[in-house]
């Protein structure tokens, strides 16, 4: 958790690598930075013809992939926490042939039961 005792936040899952989080809230800050980038994606090929619009549209894409990345990291981090692993090993999502076998797994690969070495499991706003 972000800090003992209280609720996480959205800067605590998105940016912070202490703690832990399940396989759904994983896939769904994925799904998340994915929407976002693509929602950016699209207002570009929409102003290709406005060369301002397009360059600011292609700034706020640089912006987009710089927080998504780091993000995805700091979210692997704490689900690689939850699987009882170092979050040292989030580094192979920067390997082209393991990023996509990685994601899998962690998004199928069931966490540690109660509490681990890295604190309790964070799902959600319920529990």
């Amino acid at each position: 958790m972000g800090a003992e005792g209280r609720e996480p936040t959205v800067s605590w899952l998105f940016f912070s690598p202490s703690g832990r989080i399940g396989r759904q809230l994983y896939l769904m800050a994925w799904l998340y930075w994915l929407c976002l980038t693509g929602f950016v994606i699209s207002r570009m090929f929409a102003n290709q013809d406005a060369d301002v619009a397009l360059a600011l549209w292609t700034l706020a894409l640089i912006v987009c992939a710089l927080a998504s990345t780091a993000s995805i990291f700091l979210l692997t981090v704490k689900r690689l926490h939850d699987i009882g692993y170092p979050g040292a090993a989030a580094l192979c999502l920067f390997i082209p042939v393991i990023s996509p076998v990685m994601f899998l797994a962690l998004c199928i690969w069931p966490g540690t039961a109660g509490k681990n070495e890295f604190g309790s499991l964070h799902n959600g706003p319920s529990g």
